[in-house]
């Protein structure tokens, strides 16, 4: 039987190889700033920057070029488990944010839209703590799905590492600014968002798998209690570094 995505791929004309190098060259640029496969994801991470590299080669195609710009979306929609209509609109969500989430950057957090976050916690979403990755990916390698959580982010900062912590002053300065204000405005319009994805280091202290900004914009607003998701091999070793109020304990 014929994989349908690998004839598509073959199927895209010569005249338009130069695109296709292009759109492998972003998607090597952006793989080595991040490590992240993802092209377009749901939630937090629409804004994440190989979306921006695809939406720039796609802006410089010619009209006769439309057919690759379709290709394109129907192999990054297969990759992120969407249609290409829920792929599509996810694209038109993120350039929008991105456009209205220019201001915002380098700002104090005073000059922000109010933020209530809406964190999605159902288990279906769990996928969505994690950048880009698709159903059927995450039922593969986190077949058990995640644990889920809460702590106070007081507590949960002391703990922090520091490559994952964000001191008074670094919040501009550490991490995608661009991201970063994305999810400010996107956050602002009540948008869901899953709880950033826990790992234990051997130090006694915890790093984010996911979730940087989310706990950036979380603790800059001043945010109490915040929830988590760890891997469940990970339970013994993060009750002996945090006082975790567990759900489904």
């Amino acid at each position: 039987m014929i994989d349908e995505a690998n004839y598509r791929r073959r199927m895209i004309p010569w005249h338009s190889s130069r695109w296709w190098a292009k759109l492998l060259f972003y998607n090597f640029i952006c793989g080595a700033i991040d490590g992240s496969k993802s092209v377009i994801t749901t939630q937090s991470n629409f804004y994440n920057d190989e979306a921006r590299c695809l939406a720039a080669v796609k802006h410089e195609m010619k009209s006769e070029d439309m057919d690759l710009g379709k290709t394109i979306d129907q192999i990054a929609a297969e990759n992120a488990g969407e249609t290409l209509e829920e792929y599509r609109a996810k694209q038109s969500l993120f350039q929008r944010l991105s456009k209205e989430s220019e201001k915002y950057i380098d700002t104090p957090s005073s000059e922000w839209p109010p933020i209530k976050f809406n964190w999605d916690l159902s288990l279906e979403s769990q996928r969505h703590s994690l950048d880009g990755v698709s159903p059927e990916k995450f039922a593969e390698y986190y077949p058990a799905g995640f644990l889920l959580g809460f702590v106070t982010l007081q507590e949960f900062d002391k703990k922090l590492c520091h490559y994952s912590r964000r001191d008074e002053g670094e919040l501009w300065k550490v991490g995608s600014q661009n991201n970063l204000a994305s999810l400010i405005v996107y956050l602002s319009e009540g948008r869901p968002i899953s709880p950033p994805l826990v790992k234990p280091l051997e130090s006694g202290e915890v790093i984010f798998n996911g979730g940087h900004h989310r706990y950036a914009i979380a603790k800059e607003i001043g945010e109490h209690v915040i929830p988590i998701h760890i891997q469940p091999e990970y339970r013994e070793r993060i009750d002996e570094i945090l006082h975790v109020r567990w759900e489904y304990a």
